[in-house]
């Protein structure tokens, strides 16, 4: 045998073994159980509203329109007494030639979330979406109940 033909054979199976193709497959399931919880609570409004002024500092403008609205909200809630949520929000901007917001006021009624529980027991049992067993009333209308 000549040297070119050993090269010649050498690379050929150089190519035939170097190509080797590993293949996998992974495949999600959908769960099998579901749970239905419901927690509700109720919200004590203030009667009082609040107005309050905020200046973003330039990594909340940099956080976008949303975040600074969210952080002032958040912020007037702070300094009105540590409550949840603002009701009835409603806010003016003072922006740039860029359209960022240097100052933002905001106003609305202050609200606590309190004495959080379960639903009753009458009403898991009479509705289908908690109690698959009185699923006939909704047959076609819940897809969770039609496997």
């Amino acid at each position: 045998m000549n040297t070119k033909n050993l090269i010649a054979i050498l690379f050929v199976a150089a190519l035939a073994t170097s190509c080797t193709v590993a293949k996998q497959t992974a495949r999600m399931e959908d769960p099998t159980s579901y749970i239905n919880t419901v927690t509700i609570a109720d919200l004590e409004v203030s009667e009082q509203s609040i107005t309050f002024t905020y200046t973003p500092s330039k990594a909340v403008v940099n956080g976008g329109r949303n975040n600074v609205i969210k952080t002032a909200v958040a912020e007037a809630l702070r300094k009105a007494g540590d409550y949840d949520v603002l009701v009835g929000l409603q806010y003016t901007t003072k922006e740039n030639s860029f359209g960022k917001i240097q100052v933002i006021n905001v106003k609305g009624y202050p609200a606590k979330y309190k004495n959080f529980h379960s639903l009753p027991d009458s009403i898991w049992e009479k509705t289908p979406l908690f109690n698959p067993s009185k699923k006939s009333a909704f047959k076609n209308s819940f897809s969770l109940f039609n496997k």
